[in-house]
């Protein structure tokens, strides 16, 4: 177009190189951009590589596109360069602010920035994007171009999605897992994990357990030590199982069943001792609870007989001497329990207990081995101390009897030693019962006498 000085003109002829020095400056922009991207990727690279690389101006209007546009936008590259449609317009809803943030700092900062963030497809998919944009500037330092690189990282993201559901899912068992699940290295025993369960169960907050591990494991000493004690045999087995004690916080003793195994990573090294630690103490209760039964009386509390003929035989296997036998006899408990009921002879023997829990107070060990009748081993025994013994429990009668009890105690006493190991206890108690017995007529005069204010 011809340049004319006529001053009608002018206004237009300015206004068109205008436009035309704008175009000039685009295309030399495009130009550069489009240099500086041969200098290191081509189209093929691109597309192969999955990547869209453009040249934007100041307004983010792109100058060029290159690579995989297409299969990552839904949109053809000449749809961008052309104007009809920008890359902001296909960000999702939820990126923008950060978007246009991202922009922001690039326009102002002249600083590359990084931006991970989703757009919405032509085919109407979520695609995750890691935008690499990088602000040119020309030799007085002015902004003219960005260079801008998309990298889809849809598949990254999804797998990354699917990993932290995982951990989701897993967190959420091991949370509801009443059981401690806990994790250590294999050399310094630091704590890689524990899970929730370990607050309920050791009686601290998890972040103080942590703590706890970083300094020395002063409150967890115990559960430490255990891991030191049995090292050896994880060497020797790569696993061990043990019971042990814990001292809770508030002042309860617990049982703690802990399995610990070596874990192994993929290459066969050992990388981790992973345990459990399950909190069974109910379990021990119930068998000490069944252990006390089985051993005791349950009106009197004494050991019964089980416990009594156990010892017996223990003596004999030990082949021990010097072990006394005292064996007593309540007279008149059926005479009671026929006359003034049950609930009568049973106070009637809580008093015989009574007083041989008096009498005998130390190692002895006292036993109701029927209905009416007691006995008392006593290991270390001469004759002396035997007979000692004896005037003791007679005595230890009379003072309850004089202190007007509810019903009057008469017990027949026998007694017997064991002097040498070729005894059989058998035999002691034998010569024990027959004295108790010899006894008995003359008791049972007393008895009837005692008893007659009674009408019984």
């Amino acid at each position: 177009m011809a340049y004319s000085p006529d001053n009608k003109n002018m206004q237009h002829d300015l206004e068109f190189l205008q436009k035309e020095n704008s175009r000039l400056r685009q295309e030399l922009a495009k130009i550069k951009a489009e240099v500086t991207f041969a200098k290191y990727l081509s189209e093929d690279s691109l597309n192969a590589l999955n990547i869209i690389g453009y040249s934007a101006d100041l307004n983010f209007m792109p100058l060029n596109c290159m690579g995989a546009v297409k299969e990552i936008t839904g949109y053809d590259k000449n749809d961008f360069i052309n104007g009809q449609i920008m890359f902001e317009h296909l960000v999702h809803p939820k990126d923008l602010h950060a978007f246009q943030t991202t922009n922001y700092r690039l326009l102002n900062g002249h600083e590359a920035q990084t931006l991970e963030y989703r757009i919405i497809s032509g085919q109407g998919q979520i695609v995750w994007l890691n935008s690499v944009a990088v602000p040119v500037l020309n030799e007085s330092g002015q902004l003219i171009s960005i260079e801008v690189l998309l990298f889809d990282v849809t598949s990254r993201k999804k797998t990354e999605e699917d990993l932290l559901e995982r951990q989701a899912h897993l967190d959420s068992i091991l949370s509801s897992v009443q059981d401690v699940i806990w994790s250590v290295t294999p050399d310094t025993f630091e704590l890689i994990y524990v899970n929730p369960a370990a607050e309920r169960v050791y009686g601290y907050p998890v972040e103080k357990i942590y703590e706890d591990a970083a300094n020395g494991y002063q409150l967890m000493s115990t559960a430490h030590e255990l891991i030191l004690e049995n090292f050896s045999t994880l060497l020797q087995r790569g696993w061990f199982e043990v019971e042990y004690s814990y001292n809770h916080p508030n002042g309860q003793q617990r049982w703690l069943n802990r399995r610990a195994h070596f874990a192994h990573d993929a290459h066969g090294f050992v990388a981790r001792i992973d345990g459990t630690d399950t909190d069974v103490t109910r379990r021990k209760q119930a068998e000490d609870s069944l252990r006390y039964i089985s051993m005791h009386d349950y009106l009197t509390g004494l050991f019964n007989r089980f416990f009594f003929e156990k010892e017996m035989h223990a003596i004999d296997n030990d082949s021990l001497d010097s072990v006394g036998l005292i064996v007593c006899d309540v007279d008149g408990l059926k005479t009671i329990n026929d006359n003034l009921g049950h609930e009568a002879g049973d106070h009637l023997l809580m008093q015989c207990s009574g007083a041989l829990k008096t009498c005998f107070d130390h190692d002895e060990i006292v036993s109701r081995i029927g209905g009416d009748e007691f006995t008392i081993l006593i290991r270390n025994c001469s004759a002396e101390q035997l007979e000692a013994y004896v005037k003791k429990l007679r005595h230890t009668i009379v003072e309850q009897n004089q202190s007007a009890p509810r019903y009057p105690l008469s017990l027949s006493i026998g007694h017997a030693l064991k002097s040498s190991p070729d005894i059989n206890m058998r035999e002691v108690f034998r010569q024990a019962d027959n004295l108790m017995y010899a006894e008995k007529p003359e008791n049972r005069r007393s008895f009837h006498k005692l008893y007659r204010t009674l009408k019984l």
